[in-house]
C-alpha cells in the first residue's frame, strides 16, 4: 500500500510559488539586465563621442588664423576630426562614423558662438557638438520606453593667451621700433631683422632688412639679433636651437626678462635654410600665400633695444626664401603678428601676442 509523503504537497506548493515568483519578477529582472547593459552602452558611446569632440575642437583651433579660409578649414576639421576616417571619428565600438557634427565660433570663451561669423577676424574659439542616436536593445522592449536614446557631447577649445615661451621659441630677438606700441612699431608683411649683418656691412646695399633700413639696434655692434636660450654661443648649439627649437633656460622668457645676446657673426644661414627646407611649402614668397606645415614660422621674443635688452612681447615671423644670404648679410623674416605656439599658421587674435591651443571645456 503506497503512502503519500505529507511533505509532497508542501514541496509542490513551494515549486509552484517559486515559478509564480519567477514569472512575476521576470520583467523586473529583464529590466535590471537591460538597465545594466544599455546604460553601459550609453556610457561607452558618451566617451567615444567626447573623445571625438575634444580632438576635433583642438584640431580646428589650430586652423583659425583670422582669415575666412582658416575659418572654413576649421569647420571642415571640426566635422571630420583631426584625421578623417581615423578611430577617433568613430563610435559604437568604432563601427560607425560620427555624423551630425555642429561647430560654432567665438572671439572669447564666454562670447557668442556663431556657426558662420560675418568676419573671421579675432575668432579664436571653437565649440564642437555632436549627437548620436543609440538603440536600446533591452530597455526598449519595456512598455513606455523608447527604443533609442540620444547621446550628446560638447567641447570648447581655442587659442588662449600666453605670457611666456620656453619650448618652441626661436633664438632670435628683433628690436622693437616702438617698445610702447602693442605691435612694436612693426608693419604686417614687412621684413625685419632676425640676425644683423656685421656693423661695417649694415650701411651697404643689402646690408639691412627692408623694414630696418636706417634703424640702429640699441645694443650697438654687440647686438646681432640671435640670443642665448640656453644653448651657448657656438655655431653647433645655435643650429640645434634654430632647427630643433632646443630651449635650455632654467626659466621661460616672459615680458621683462633680460635677454642674453650671442656676440659675434655666427654663421646661422645654413641652419635657417635647413629649417626652411623642412617645410611642405617652400615656394610661397609671402605669408599671405603660405600653406605649409609651420616650419617657416618662428616664435620670437621682441626686445626693447636696451643694453642689456629686455623682452617687451612676442610675435610671429615668416622665413622667406634665402632668408640669410651669405654670412655678411642679415637674416630677414616677414612680420606676421600674433603667433601660435606649435601651430602651422599665425594666431587668429587681432593684437600681437603669444597664444597656445588648449581645451577649455
Amino acid at each position: 500500500m503506497n503512502r503519500r509523503n505529507p511533505g509532497d504537497g508542501c514541496a509542490h506548493k513551494q515549486r509552484g510559488s517559486t515559478l509564480l515568483l519567477v514569472v512575476v519578477s521576470l520583467p523586473a529582472m529583464v529590466g535590471m539586465l537591460g538597465l545594466a547593459s544599455d546604460l553601459g552602452r550609453l556610457y561607452i558611446v558618451k566617451n567615444e563621442l567626447q573623445a571625438f569632440v575634444d580632438s576635433a575642437a583642438l584640431a580646428a583651433s589650430y586652423e583659425l588664423d583670422g582669415t575666412t579660409q582658416g575659418l572654413n578649414n576649421a569647420s571642415t576639421v571640426a566635422s571630420t576630426g583631426p584625421v578623417a576616417g581615423s578611430v577617433v571619428n568613430k563610435w559604437d565600438f568604432s563601427t560607425k562614423t560620427v555624423t551630425n557634427v555642429q561647430s560654432s565660433f567665438a572671439q572669447t570663451f564666454d562670447g557668442t558662438y556663431l556657426p558662420n561669423p560675418g568676419t573671421a577676424s579675432g575668432y579664436r574659439f571653437v565649440r564642437v557638438t555632436v549627437t548620436a542616436q543609440v538603440p536600446l536593445y533591452f530597455l526598449g522592449i519595456l512598455p513606455g520606453v523608447s527604443g533609442t536614446q540620444n547621446v550628446s557631447a560638447t567641447a570648447v577649445a581655442g587659442q588662449g593667451s600666453e605670457t611666456s615661451v620656453g619650448e618652441g621659441g626661436a633664438p632670435f630677438s628683433p628690436d622693437a621700433h616702438d617698445p610702447a606700441d602693442p605691435s612694436f612699431g612693426f608693419t604686417l608683411g614687412q621684413k625685419y631683422t632676425l640676425k644683423w649683418a656685421p656693423p661695417g656691412q649694415r650701411s651697404k646695399p643689402g646690408g639691412s632688412c627692408p623694414a630696418d633700413v636706417g634703424f640702429t639696434p640699441g645694443g650697438g655692434s654687440s647686438d646681432r639679433g640671435y640670443i642665448d636660450v640656453g644653448q651657448g654661443n657656438g655655431n653647433s648649439a645655435l643650429h640645434d636651437a634654430i632647427v630643433n627649437n632646443d630651449y635650455n633656460l632654467a626659466e621661460p622668457l616672459t615680458v621683462g626678462s633680460l635677454i642674453d645676446m650671442v656676440p659675434g657673426n655666427k654663421h646661422v644661414g645654413p641652419a635657417v635654410d635647413e629649417r626652411f627646407n623642412q617645410d611642405t611649402d617652400t615656394s610661397s614668397s609671402t605669408y599671405s600665400t603660405y600653406n605649409g606645415n609651420g616650419r617657416r614660422l618662428l616664435v620670437a621674443p621682441v626686445n626693447d633695444g636696451g643694453d642689456p635688452a629686455r623682452v617687451v612681447g612676442f610675435a610671429g615671423f615668416f622665413l622667406p626664401p634665402d632668408a640669410c644670404g651669405n654670412n655678411n648679410k642679415p637674416c630677414c623674416a616677414e612680420y606676421v603678428g600674433p603667433v601660435l605656439l606649435s601651430g602651422k599658421r599665425k594666431a587668429a587674435a587681432t593684437t600681437t601676442g603669444l597664444y597656445k591651443v588648449k581645451l577649455f571645456r
